[in-house]
């Protein structure tokens, strides 16, 4: 058992700093954490453009609609945990799998499981050739690629209790796009880059009963 982050890179100080007045609006609410563990496959990209690329313009969607704000934590290098064997035929299997390994280690360092903290594994590949990620309803974990920008806020829309039927297909600036979580992504559309209506209104209910 180690009681240890390995290379767990808490943005908290530059977030502090964007969110302070924010913050203090929405003291009695709790922040929704997100962990995000990086599988060794995608030991070349470098967290500020993870945060950028992935995750900067789900922040802005999230905390526009949640009624609190959203802070990142990233967790690297950890032997047992990011080498994790994901791709696999059977998806349930992969994802209990994962789960269980997520279980021992949030257990073995003290951290919390909860409606307001989620880890979500990224990779680089696919699950198989049909899954770019797993999740369940409202769960705690999940396992994202990192092959589009939309998978990670795909899977933490259904960690958060988002749902494919509530997703759209909506006309913003000249073209169709498609919102977060839809069950699959058409050739032709872009992506929106945020959930819909509904799903907003999922997400923020389902978080408004743990304040």
């Amino acid at each position: 058992m180690f009681k240890k982050y390995t290379s767990c890179l808490l943005l908290l100080c530059a977030l502090a700093m964007s969110h302070t007045a924010w913050a203090n609006d929405n003291a009695s609410r709790k922040p929704l954490t997100l962990y995000l563990v990086l599988h060794d496959d995608i030991s070349h990209y470098n967290t500020h453009e993870l945060r950028q690329d992935y995750f900067a313009w789900l922040i802005k969607d999230l905390e526009s609609f949640t009624d609190r704000y959203v802070r990142l934590a990233f967790i690297s290098d950890v032997p047992g945990l990011t080498d994790f064997a994901y791709q696999n035929d059977d998806v349930d299997e992969t994802y209990y799998a994962w789960k269980n390994k997520m279980d021992r280690y949030v257990f073995d360092n003290g951290m919390q499981r909860n409606a307001t903290t989620k880890y979500l594994l990224l990779t680089q590949n696919r699950i198989n050739s049909d899954t770019l990620g797993a999740s369940t309803d409202k769960s705690y974990t999940g396992i994202a690629s990192l092959e589009t920008f939309a998978i990670p806020a795909h899977e933490l829309g259904h960690m958060l209790g988002g749902t494919h039927e509530a997703a759209e297909v909506l006309y913003k600036g000249g073209w169709w796009c498609q919102t977060n979580i839809v069950e699959k992504h058409g050739d032709l559309y872009s992506n929106c880059y945020v959930y819909s209506d509904a799903n907003k209104q999922i997400i923020a209910e389902h978080l408004n009963r743990h304040p």
